[in-house]
């Protein structure tokens, strides 16, 4: 092996301790960055994701501001992500945010090319991480360390940029990379999955865009390949979202795929336009650049050139997805859809009937119909003796759609107009707002049922018997007719309210005296009344729930002509 050969290998081995040594400092003082602007900001970016989201333009300029802050849109897309996840955010608050997290990428580029590699930063790096380090380990305020954490953060980054330069700088100086790259869209499809493994390999675009800043500014190749490299990069952030959606609820997995949408949006059409996008560059850098002291390459500066690319390509994305954003989430709204969430869609309320409040009340009638089967059906599973897990697990999730549901049936009834209503259609609003309460009080109190609660070992068989057909007696009464049966009406829900409570005398009369004759013992009579209590208002939520429903289209038949019915002044009277 000659001389020539030992320098190769030497450089080559240089070479590769300088780009893990200044890939590690970049990446550690990013995360130290992100880490403490995040902490010393406290619950700031939350509140402003939470609340500066009202319309698409604010959305897009919170997503935009909060990447700046934290220098990382990975992080931003999965706080956005968890917040739908917590139902913080709905579909269209947290799309938009995203799409400015996106955007909000490119600062980090006119950091790195602007500061990084332009201004020979080194020699504020290492004061700024001894300062920032000393700040941290003395400061007692929280805030004050988590900013001297950023500041340790802000030289290391900048510490790993020098490094990274110096390293491309010293290998193309002894290599000559332009004859390993191959031209045309096959070479820009190399580049593009070399930036993509980058980024995966890593977890933070940044890296890569860094990557492609300081090999072009040390001359290892163009602007075409570096470009590639960027559109790889932004193509990589999307796995990390795809990763953050795993397990989470539907509207969390839409958030993620529309952040794949709009990266795989501006990747294809960035590697399809790449030639007019690098001309338009270079004509914006000659505007813009000019005056810049970093390296130039065909008489441009090439890391600003590579930061008004990566805005340029960035900036046409949101162009390109703002008019397709609304059929977009409209489409996203239809995929990842479970029982549970379609449960929780109404099928009645229509904003157009609100104008009429007849056809008004009809719909809300319609769909507290629809509600009380769903909240009856989940109550006789959890009440049941011997449920299944998976299908009481179902019925749980059945319980929170209809939450769900009766929160959107209440302001929908909150936005009818009610002045100048007739009085019996006001009537009859007010009894579909206790019907509401009643199915709601149902649902809470089944959810809380377990299946041993009447069945505990060593009780007499006599009572054990007595305890399972008052059960069944309490399911049934639950279940009750249907609301296009005969049965179904203010006589008949009266009727099993009476025998509820007349069942729960009766059972709660033969456990006080079996507990006197000693065959129960007094914390176990204690467990048994509770039990039965909780079906005894489980079965009376139920059959007032119906008798309301009844009211509320009573008032809509009686169009106002009958005198106020004893049954609703008994409903009243409640």
């Amino acid at each position: 092996m000659g001389k020539a050969d030992h320098g190769e290998v030497a450089l080559t081995v240089s070479a590769l301790m300088g780009l893990l040594g200044g890939i590690g400092l970049f990446l550690l003082g990013m995360s130290a960055m992100t880490n403490g602007l995040r902490q010393g900001a406290g619950s700031s970016l939350r509140g402003i994701l939470a609340r500066s989201t009202a319309t698409r333009l604010r959305g897009l300029a919170a997503g935009f501001s909060i990447t700046a802050i934290a220098q990382s849109s990975t992080a931003v897309t999965i706080a956005t992500i968890g917040f739908v996840n917590a139902g913080l955010l709905n579909l269209p608050q947290a799309v938009w945010v995203v799409f400015g997290a996106n955007l909000g990428t490119t600062s980090t580029s006119w950091l790195i090319s602007l500061v990084g590699v332009n201004v020979r930063i080194d020699t504020l790096a290492l004061p700024a991480i001894g300062i920032g380090a000393m700040l941290r380990l003395v400061a007692r305020e929280r805030r004050a360390g988590s900013l001297g954490e950023a500041l340790a953060g802000f030289g290391l980054f900048f510490l790993g940029i020098v490094i990274l330069k110096d390293t491309f700088g010293n290998i193309a100086e002894t290599i000559d990379i332009s004859r390993f790259i191959i031209p045309g869209f096959a070479g820009t499809l190399i580049f593009v999955g070399i930036g993509f493994i980058i980024t995966q390999l890593t977890q933070s675009s940044s890296a890569s865009i860094a990557i492609a800043i300081t090999a072009a500014s040390g001359g290892l190749f163009g602007l075409e390949p570096a470009a590639a490299l960027v559109i790889g990069a932004n193509l990589g952030t999307t796995s990390t979202a795809l990763v953050a959606s795993i397990g989470a609820t539907a509207p969390a997995r839409r958030v993620a795929l529309a952040h794949v949408i709009f990266n795989l949006i501006v990747a294809i059409i960035a590697i399809i336009a790449l030639p007019l996008l690098i001309a338009l560059t270079t004509t914006l850098s000659d505007w813009t650049g000019a005056d810049l002291d970093g390296a130039r390459i065909g008489g441009i500066d090439v890391a600003a050139a590579i930061a008004i690319f990566h805005t340029l390509v960035k900036g046409l994305g949101i162009l390109i997805i703002w008019p397709l954003a609304t059929p977009l989430i409209g489409w996203l709204g239809t995929r990842y859809r479970s029982e549970d969430e379609d449960l929780a869609r109404p099928r009645h309320l229509d904003p157009t009937t609100s104008a009429v409040p007849d056809l008004a009340l009809g719909s809300i009638a319609l769909e507290i119909r629809r509600l009380g089967a769903i909240t009856s059906d989940a109550a006789r599973v959890m009440l049941a003796e011997a449920g299944d897990p998976q299908d009481r697990a179902h019925a749980q999730g059945h319980f929170e759609a209809t939450d769900r549901l009766i929160g959107t049936i209440r302001d929908f009834i909150a936005r009818l107009r009610l002045s100048g209503m007739a009085p019996h259609l006001a009537d009859g609003l007010s009894h579909a707002l206790r019907a509401l309460q009643h199915y709601q009080t149902l649902a809470d109190l089944a959810a809380q049922a377990r299946p041993t609660d009447l069945s505990r070992p060593g009780l007499p068989p006599p009572i054990r018997a007595a305890l399972a057909t008052y059960r069944d007696n309490l399911v049934a009464t639950i279940a009750g007719p249907s609301a296009d049966e005969p049965g179904f009406g203010t006589g008949s829900a009266q009727a099993d309210a009476e025998r509820v409570e007349s069942a729960y005398q009766q059972m709660k009369s033969a456990l006080l005296v079996s507990a006197a004759q000693g065959a129960i013992d007094p914390m176990t009579l204690d467990r048994l009344v509770t039990a039965i209590d909780r079906l005894r208002r489980c079965g009376e939520h139920a059959a007032k729930a119906r008798r309301r429903l009844a009211l509320v289209e009573k008032s809509l038949t009686d169009g106002g002509r009958a005198p106020v019915a004893q049954e609703t002044r008994d409903a009243v009277a409640e």
